[in-house]
């Protein structure tokens, strides 16, 4: 039997040396040979944004995929000063960039393709509360409501996460249920975790800058919020305006509130000039024309300053009134909701006046008003107090109140100053009347005159007696 012969470290290390080059040479022209294949793409189809799959070429889309995926692993080594020794080095990386490959993910473009269809949505609209099956665009209304899910179950881990051991302990029951079935010879099927890689801090922070409403009584809080903007412009118009035009207000009013209030339609969200302009309709506004013997300039609908002069009228009829009486059934579901708002908002002004040492009493304050809905009611100048009509004359009366409380306190302190100098002068008289008493030079005073002084003593004396009363 022959014996293998026996190979020493040297011819080992050799050996490796010389099969690491090869390795190295032959992904070297394949690495060459895939970049003449992107030149290719790039030239047929005028991107480098290879997708996976790539049917006409299979191994170039796999080969693009990995490249993507070296990028990511790339960043994330650079981000924790990692040395990287991968197959994407600084070369290759250059000639990739050189020839127009595209780097971002499928996942990626996908998604900046729906932040620009739900742009698009909200500038028709004037929201971002895309319904589940928008006819439209259905793909727009899965993606919208995958990520209302997403966003949901990414907090309720969080918040599992956050908990006490009751979590870890439920965990290992779970466990420990588990290891009772295999040994049962059972076969158990494995829960997959949830990933939210595609739903990062950055990509939400995105979200929110657009206006996007992740839980659907948000979606039903906007709706009422539109509804209140459209009340405020169409109560001031029924106070303000003539009695023949109240009727075509009131038919146009209801119009805009069964469009928001019926569920199969999509809202439309617009700006309050823009529903002033509704509701007074072009024969409203012709009449208000010949009333005033003007001619009209074309009506634009995003310039609150063109809206004025196609009204014709001053700007006070931009004033709102969100005044609703107690006796109005029609809007009482809207008086309630603006009672609730303000509640809210009180709450959450006390919760950040209440010192943080004093749990016991903000724990017992709650308080559904986020940062987005103070926004967006403060956008409408709607009033945190009910005696007010809208923000603009809340914030007056508030002002007005400051300068009172600012004058009052001018004045306190003018009074306490003359009381101070009064007061000073009187202890000066007396000090030196005792220091002439104790001294005995009274400098050819008389006894008369003495008398006289400790008399207006005992006189101020007094006097200050019934002040203190």
């Amino acid at each position: 039997r022959r014996r293998k012969p026996v190979l020493s470290a040297t011819s080992t290390s050799e050996e490796s040396t010389i099969t690491a080059s090869l390795r190295q040479k032959r992904n070297e022209e394949l690495f060459q040979e895939r970049l003449s294949q992107l030149h290719e793409f790039r030239a047929e189809h005028g991107h480098g944004s290879i997708p996976t799959p790539y049917h006409p070429n299979p191994s170039l889309g796999v080969w693009a995929a990995n490249l993507r995926q070296q990028n990511v692993l790339r960043k994330q080594a650079e981000r924790k000063s990692i040395e990287y020794k991968g197959y994407l080095t600084n070369e290759r990386k250059r000639e990739l960039i050189n020839a127009g490959f595209d780097f971002t993910s499928l996942t990626e473009r996908q998604f900046q393709t729906r932040i620009k269809e739900l742009q698009e949505f909200k500038q028709r609209y004037g929201h971002t509360s895309v319904p589940e099956k928008y006819k439209d665009n259905l793909a727009l209304g899965a993606w919208v409501s995958n990520l209302r899910s997403l966003y949901r179950r990414k907090l309720l881990t969080q918040n599992n996460d956050e908990t006490d051991g009751s979590f870890e302990e439920e965990k290992v029951k779970r466990r420990r249920s588990r290891s009772l079935l295999r040994q049962t010879h059972h076969r158990v099927k494995r829960r997959r975790q949830p990933r939210f890689s595609h739903l990062n801090q950055d990509r939400i922070r995105m979200l929110d800058e657009i206006g996007f409403v992740w839980k659907n009584h948000d979606k039903r809080w906007f709706e009422m919020l539109e509804w209140a903007k459209t009340y405020a412009v169409y109560n001031y118009l029924q106070l303000s305006s003539e009695s023949e035009l109240n009727d075509s207000i009131e038919s146009y009013y209801n119009k805009i509130v069964s469009e928001l209030q019926d569920p199969r339609l999509t809202p439309t969200f617009r700006s309050q000039d823009e529903i002033m302009l509704l509701l007074l309709g072009e024969d409203c506004i012709r009449s208000v024309a010949e009333q005033s013997s003007q001619q009209l300039p074309p009506i634009q609908l995003n310039h609150s300053a063109d809206i004025t002069e196609s009204v014709n009228v001053t700007e006070s009829t931009l004033q709102l009134d969100y005044y609703i009486s107690p006796s109005d059934h029609k809007h009482q579901p809207l008086r309630i909701w603006m009672i609730n708002q303000r509640s809210n908002y009180n709450r959450r002004v006390q919760m950040k006046q209440s010192s943080s040492d004093d749990t016991s009493k903000s724990s017992l304050l709650q308080s559904t008003m986020t940062d987005q809905r103070q926004e967006a009611l403060e956008q409408i100048h709607f009033p945190w107090s009910g005696r007010h009509r809208h923000r603009l004359e809340e914030i007056q009366y508030l002002e007005e109140k400051e300068a009172e409380r600012i004058r009052e306190l001018e004045k306190l302190a003018r009074r306490e100053a003359k009381e101070r100098e009064e007061q000073e002068k009187v202890e000066m008289l007396k000090s030196s009347i005792v220091a002439s008493i104790i001294s005995g030079d009274k400098g050819g005073e008389s006894d008369d005159d003495v008398e006289e002084e400790m008399d207006i003593m005992s006189l101020w004396d007094a006097e200050d007696d019934e002040d203190d009363w």
